[in-house]
């Protein structure tokens, strides 16, 4: 039983993880009309739930101090790899089997920015899970001792505290960039869907015309995709399905600038 409560409770960690660190993303990312929105969440929270559990276990059978914090910090570093490698790796070669011609648009070409962002990732994701590593033991051992359901659900929530804060590391350095010109150029598309063009003056007139020369159904089904970014994620690249017909957007500093159609292979 002590074995099944360290499983379960790493188990959890791993869940509350990807919870931070990919499914808030998925739930906004859903409602800025983001192709495959879920995927980086369902890609991660499989083997993160596994590794969680494995590093309980782990926990229980290693007494030496010194090697479960070894565990503890590889855990760390491996959750840090994969906040990377699943959204400019995973994804984008899931979603070039699932749609070839939109898979093949994505080019996430800038190693210098993606770099510097996983070291710092990773440093912070270190210092959550080393600290969740050191009290492990004692939190299960609380657990067992509580009296009540409070006792155990706060010995829990401290504990998973600390895999919330490394999986908002995750989102923080890789997510929130990467959504927030989906997400402002959904609500520009929207605002283009809705204005009047006879309440707006010249110059917004003109600024209309950038979406407007698309002659798409505006009012109708979209998919959002980011497929390209600089080296300080700046000038970004979306790419927007308009049920079949594609068109690409320029967004600078999260402020959509322009589209253009783009020719399709079929």
């Amino acid at each position: 039983m002590k074995n099944k409560q360290e499983i379960l409770i790493g188990a959890l960690g791993g869940v509350i993880f990807s919870i931070v660190a990919w499914g808030y993303d998925a739930i906004l990312l859903t409602k800025a009309n983001a192709a495959y929105p879920w995927l980086k969440f369902i890609i991660g929270i499989i083997p993160c739930t596994l590794i969680g559990a494995a590093a309980g276990w782990l926990t229980v059978k290693i007494n030496n101090l010194f090697l479960r914090m070894l565990l503890w910090i590889s855990i760390a570093i491996l959750f840090g790899f994969m906040s990377s490698y699943i959204p400019f790796t995973a994804a984008p070669k899931i979603i070039e089997w699932l749609n070839p011609e939109i898979g093949a648009r994505i080019d996430f070409n800038a190693p210098e920015a993606i770099g510097a962002r996983r070291f710092v990732t990773m440093v912070m994701t270190i210092f959550f899970l080393f600290i969740a590593g050191l009290i492990f033991e004692n939190t299960n051992e609380s657990i067992r001792a509580s009296q009540g359901v409070v006792g155990v659900a706060f010995s829990v929530l401290f504990l998973m505290a600390f895999f919330g804060g490394a999986g908002y590391t995750v989102d923080s350095n890789f997510n929130a960039d990467l959504r927030a010109p989906i997400m402002a150029l959904n609500d520009k598309l929207d605002y283009v869907a809705s204005v009047d063009p006879a309440t707006l003056n010249d110059v917004e007139t003109r600024a209309l015309k950038r979406y407007t020369k698309l002659d798409v159904d505006f009012d109708g089904p979209r998919r959002l995709m980011l497929t390209s970014f600089d080296a300080f994620f700046t000038q970004v690249t979306v790419m927007v399905d308009f049920d079949g017909t594609l068109a690409e957007c320029s967004i600078i500093n999260s402020s959509p600038s322009s589209c253009k159609m783009l020719d399709q292979t079929n």
